[in-house]
């Protein structure tokens, strides 16, 4: 079973892309200890990976959408895997083909706002060098500069 990234918007793929993402919406929202390493995505985050304004990729395996990730205009980056597929590697996958295509288009950094409860994004950025920012009440924002020079607690409009 190989994983490979795919444009989420060819035809071939459209309908893929809501039952995934229904699939997504229908999660239950737990709060055990079990799952802190695995939380259920945000709506907000739902609704970023599906706007089609913004590029769009998905993590297939075997010809199933499992993961789809996509980038805005402004460099924001929006991961999402369903459920059963997560831990495996398809992140990382959808990861490293955002941050490819963010450089060849010159974008000069790259921003994601996720909680401290998610514990494998977390993993994800610092594995990639992402700067991580505290913003209060859980939040947090992570900075990849893809122009060599680091961030260190700057704002994303600065």
């Amino acid at each position: 079973m190989t994983s490979y990234i795919a444009a989420i918007d060819h035809p071939s793929l459209y309908g893929q892309i809501q039952p995934f993402v229904d699939g997504l919406r229908a999660e239950s929202r737990r709060f055990g200890a079990a799952d802190r390493c695995n939380p259920k995505p945000f709506p907000s985050l739902v609704r970023k990976v599906s706007d089609p304004q913004r590029l769009r990729f998905g993590a297939m395996l075997d010809g199933r959408l499992v993961g789809m990730c996509s980038l805005s205009r402004d460099g924001e980056v929006a991961v999402v895997l369903d459920h059963d597929h997560r831990g495996q590697g398809h992140g990382t996958l959808l990861l490293s083909h955002v941050i490819q295509t963010a450089t060849k288009l010159s974008f000069p950094r790259l921003v994601m706002e996720t909680s401290r409860r998610s514990r494998p994004v977390s993993r994800l950025s610092e594995r990639f060098g992402w700067t991580s920012i505290e913003r209060g009440h859980g939040r947090v924002e992570l900075i990849l500069n893809l122009t060599g020079d680091r961030i260190a607690g700057a704002s994303v409009g600065a």
